[in-house]
């Protein structure tokens, strides 16, 4: 009998949809791409097995593809969508669905480190230098941002990732954390990393720094502000454009002609007065950097927002405007809506969203979530070609990520 929410196996499934996700998945990951990573993780077989790695690889992402579906339900998608798109043939041997513990098996030889590479092989941007609605002063847009996911309550996932704590103590769930580098653009990801809760946004992302490019304008919020980050982005040949916490210590330097002005961030874990040493110049302790105000209102004038701080390397307001600055900023929330298609285009608002229960498969679940993501995006940007709007303008809506509806199929292990 099925569980609630759990759908039976049915002569359609497996139909022309089914396919063509399938399909959609094979093209943004070719067999000889899943055969690249999984010789890179070092999980490739010592023997001939029915489950192969290869076709582990396509199961992991066709399991976040059918997340409404049961376990078996997905492998006879898989396989009919396999057969369909034929990019190799799958072993008669494996045609009938494996149980779920074979399957939580295959997962565990497999790993979590083969679906992070696949995603670091497929991830880029994907708007050309001529796209105006990718690019401000001539600057690709690019965001950082970060989100918590809800984890299985086990001793093992507590201990991996650890649980927040606030000041009545810690919460009910352990959490993973993902920070990920998106295109505000086209909404594509050009890098992600997760770790447990406990590990900060700064740290995950000195992890996707190597993802930065020159000639990319790096936005980000508050929590990745510091002297380390800030420093590690310009090193890059990228610039920056980061939130200010709402009472920074950012001594006016100089007012350029614009109204914004100049001043340094410093490290502001050492003392108050050491900081301000830096003002002379000499044996700064921070980077110059230049600060541009701001206040939003409703269209009546009225309910003026807090002031906004923005801290940007572009010194030059004749390279960025400060109306530009403000413009590009606006674009951050891109990426939040990349974790909102991810998190609920894909799986649905639950308060654990994931199938899986141990560390190294809540791993793999996240980066093949964000690998579906990612090859789901070149097909809307292909789609958009011909429109005068752009690739953020457009959202995630087939029914091959539709939200799920109830607990479909979770495995007994893994």
């Amino acid at each position: 009998m099925a569980r609630a929410g759990q759908r039976i196996v049915g002569p359609d499934d497996g139909g022309l949809p089914g396919r063509m996700a399938v399909g959609v998945l094979t093209r943004a990951f070719p067999p000889g791409l899943v055969d690249e990573a999984v010789v890179a993780a070092q999980v490739g077989e010592q023997r001939t097995r029915i489950l192969p790695a290869r076709l582990v690889v396509y199961y992991v992402l066709a399991m976040i593809m059918f997340f409404q579906s049961s376990y078996s339900e997905v492998w006879v998608k898989l396989v009919g969508g396999l057969d369909w798109a034929m990019p190799f043939r799958v072993p008669a041997a494996a045609r009938r669905p494996p149980s779920p513990a074979a399957i939580s098996q295959a997962r565990a030889r497999l790993g979590w480190q083969v679906m992070a590479d696949l995603l670091d092989r497929v991830a880029g941007p994907l708007a050309e230098e001529a796209d105006s609605w990718a690019h401000v002063a001539g600057l690709r847009l690019v965001a950082v941002d970060g989100l918590t996911i809800n984890v299985p309550d086990t001793a093992k996932n507590a201990a991996e990732f650890g649980r927040p704590h606030d000041g009545a103590g810690p919460g009910t769930f352990p959490q993973v954390r993902t920070v990920a580098l998106a295109e505000c653009g086209s909404r594509a990801l050009l890098g992600a990393r997760c770790a447990g809760g406990a590990t900060s946004d700064q740290e995950l992302m000195a992890q996707l720094i190597d993802r930065m490019r020159p000639g990319m304008l790096v936005l980000a919020d508050r929590s990745f502000l510091s002297p380390r980050s800030l420093q590690d982005t310009i090193a890059t040949g990228a610039h920056a454009l980061f939130r200010a916490m709402s009472e920074p210590d950012l001594p006016v330097l100089g007012v350029l002609v614009d109204g914004t002005y100049i001043s340094r961030i410093s490290d502001l874990r050492a003392p108050r007065g050491l900081r301000r040493q830096g003002e002379s110049g000499e044996n700064a302790l921070g980077i110059s950097v230049r600060v541009i105000e701001y206040s939003a209102s409703d269209d009546d004038g009225d309910n003026p927002t807090d002031v906004v701080r923005l801290v940007t390397d572009v010194i030059d307001p004749a390279q960025l405007s400060a109306k530009d600055a403000v413009h590009a900023f606006a674009q951050r929330w891109e990426i939040e809506t990349v974790f909102g298609e991810r998190g609920t285009g894909i799986h649905g608002d639950r308060e654990v969203m994931l199938r899986s229960k141990s560390p190294d498969m809540i791993r793999q679940e996240v980066y093949a979530a964000l690998c579906v993501y990612q090859a789901i995006r070149p097909l809307i940007r292909t789609s958009t070609l011909d429109a005068t709007l752009g690739p953020d303008r457009f959202t995630c809506a087939t029914s091959a990520v539709a939200p799920r509806s109830g607990d479909a199929g979770a495995p007994a292990s893994g």
